[in-house]
């Protein structure tokens, strides 16, 4: 009967052992993507249909190296052009330095019909979109 109870007992702990071994775990720090906050752009008020639009963005990335602009989304319409900048937040301990900004990261767009287009800025939840005019000649 003892010796019942110890292998049942043997067993438990065998199952919990092997039951915590599990699949081998990702050590990667996490990541979370966000929007960016643009506090400003700079870009020509006028440009040929054959030229380049070039937009600058200006802006706090984050407080620190734990925080990088990742990308652009652009959106194209007839006569629009919304975007969006995303950020990556890479969650660990060590994170070192001051603020990150973007510092004029630049983004160019071509084939623009000749006419006014609304360029568009998304922004986080609860901050009005950035509205810009550009004429195309």
């Amino acid at each position: 009967m003892k010796s019942r109870l110890i292998i049942s007992i043997l067993i438990i702990i065998g199952v919990i052992m092997i039951s915590n071994q599990g699949c081998n775990k990702d050590d990667s720090p996490d990541t979370v993507e966000y929007i960016i906050k643009v506090d400003s752009i700079v870009h020509p008020d006028t440009i040929n249909s054959t030229d380049l639009f070039e937009v600058n963005f200006y802006g706090k990335v984050g407080d620190n190296d734990c925080f990088e602009f990742t990308k652009f989304s652009p959106a194209f319409g007839a006569d629009f052009i919304n975007v969006t900048l995303y950020g990556t937040e890479t969650i660990k301990n060590d994170c070192a330095g001051g603020p990150v900004y973007l510092n004029g990261q630049g983004a160019s767009f071509a084939d623009m019909t000749p006419g006014e287009w609304t360029f568009n800025v998304f922004q986080p939840e609860g901050v009005p979109p950035i509205e810009s005019k550009v004429y195309v000649k």
